[in-house]
């Protein structure tokens, strides 16, 4: 009957992939909002999570009681998976009827949760060495994150989770049944391209016939907003919204995992060096400032001083005294306006640093927060507002909107891009979204709430155009 009830599960639930919490070493200077994260494939199981379990898990009671003659489905499960055996003979040989609330729900508990325990602290819960309060701290498992069981000794689970495998209090941890009930609170569902499709079209409504917002590409994860029978919703990057069909495309379940001691304090240090090049870089663009408004009086004082000269020559000519006080005069009065229009001028450093100094400028900010309307380069921006605020820092100015930044510089081919250039991108019609190359076929740009800044492949979406600013 146990066979038989897993069965059932099995035909409502879908093929259950075994979660995958294989470490993964992410560069420094690639590092995201959401480094620190692992994925779990979870095909065959409904995007909202925890709509699933109440749906499902919740309705286990009513399903392992149905008379197999009123669900096809179950009956065929059951008759297609079961091993031949004779009908009881007697009562005694009958299961007891009865099981525990939650004995039900370990047995209707998918596949990729039984080994899964998710942190259920308030904040963070430490990992440690051995099994003992009194043993070395590894890394943290922060509220929500998602580890490996991987054994249990005296009331502690030792666990994988990214870079870390340690000790934890068991009962600090949420595991199977529990887990699987948390998973729709702190796990985030993506969805991928498969692979094969080249592109895949991004549609304005669910249907085949409605507009295309854009394409995506392979190997790229895009967060899953919502689903329907043969659609998911997502967001590609802020602002842009659409829907993909599933069946050229797979969901994963992303959760966040442990973060190491060491990987805590080098996360502190790249904010730190943030900062740092900020600070620097402003210092350094007051300083330009300086020298060309320095620059620019020391221009206009020399010049006053030589038509000075100029005038009192010319009055001491008697045989055109009249004609040179006149042009005296007048050159005077030219000298004098441009002197007052030049004081009265925002002096602004002339634009400077190659393509490539600005863009790896802007790598440093990798990881900082996205923030909608922001302008931020550490405490948050969003598309146009972080490519606006980097220009800035190297004497150029932008408009803060991505569209108004695609008439800024001059066009370049997407076959010729240089780091600093900045390629655009549709949703519809119009242009919704920017980003800066960096080389390698790879962008920086301030994506979405979920990722923040981040580096992606140039052609994560279908490219709209290209614009140079340097050069």
């Amino acid at each position: 009957m146990i066979k038989t009830r897993w069965v059932r599960n099995a035909a409502i639930f879908g093929t259950a992939v075994t979660l995958s919490l294989a470490s993964v070493s992410v560069p420094v200077n690639e590092g995201s909002a959401a480094s620190f994260c692992q994925e779990t494939e979870m095909a065959g199981l409904s995007l909202s999570l925890d709509k699933f379990y109440s749906v499902n898990f919740a309705n286990a009671d009513s399903l392992n009681s149905v008379n197999p003659t009123a669900s096809p489905l179950s009956a065929d499960a059951a008759t297609a998976t079961a091993a031949p055996s004779a009908a009881p003979s007697s009562e005694s040989e009958k299961e007891p009827e009865e099981k525990s609330e939650e004995q039900r729900k370990e047995e209707t508990v998918a596949k990729q949760f039984r080994d899964l325990g998710i942190s259920k602290v308030t904040d963070y819960v430490n990992i440690r060495k051995k099994p003992t309060t009194e043993s070395k701290i590894l890394g943290k498992l922060y509220r929500g994150s998602a580890a490996k069981i991987l054994g249990e000794k005296s009331g502690w689970v030792r666990i994988e989770s990214g870079s870390v495998t340690g000790y934890i209090r068991k009962d600090l941890l949420a595991i199977g049944a529990e887990a699987q009930e948390l998973a729709g609170k702190f796990g985030t569902a993506f969805a991928s391209v498969n692979k094969g499709v080249i592109t895949l079209n991004v549609r304005s409504k669910k249907s085949t016939e409605s507009s295309i917002v854009t394409q995506i590409p392979e190997d790229e994860k895009y967060e899953i907003l919502g689903e329907s029978d043969n659609w998911y919703r997502i967001s590609v990057d802020d602002g842009t919204k659409g829907y993909i069909a599933k069946q050229y495309s797979h969901m994963r379940v992303r959760f966040k995992k442990a973060i190491s001691i060491a990987e805590e304090k080098a996360e502190l240090r790249r904010k730190r060096e943030a900062e740092e090049a900020e600070r620097q870089r402003l210092a350094e663009l007051a300083a330009e400032r300086e020298r060309a408004s320095s620059s620019s009086n020391s221009s206009s004082s020399s010049s006053s001083s030589s038509n000075s000269s100029s005038s009192n020559s010319s009055s001491s000519n008697s045989s055109s005294s009249r004609n040179n006080s006149s042009s005296s005069r007048s050159n005077s009065s030219s000298s004098n306006n441009s002197s007052s229009n030049s004081n009265s001028s925002t002096y602004h450093a002339t634009p400077g640093g190659s393509g490539s100094a600005i863009a790896n400028y802007a790598c440093k900010f990798v990881g900082r927060p996205y923030v909608w309307g922001g302008t931020s380069l550490t405490n948050g921006a969003d598309c146009s507002g972080f490519t606006m605020s980097v220009y800035a820092q190297f004497g150029y100015s932008l408009p803060h909107s991505s569209a108004a930044q695609a008439g800024c510089g001059r066009s370049v081919s997407l076959s010729s891009l240089q780091p600093g250039d900045l390629i655009f991108y549709r949703n519809g019609s119009r242009i919704g979204h920017v980003a800066m190359y960096i080389g390698g076929g790879r962008v920086v740009h301030a994506s979405n709430k979920t990722d923040g800044i981040k580096i992606s492949s140039y052609n994560y979406r279908q490219p709209a155009c290209a614009r140079r600013i340097v050069g």
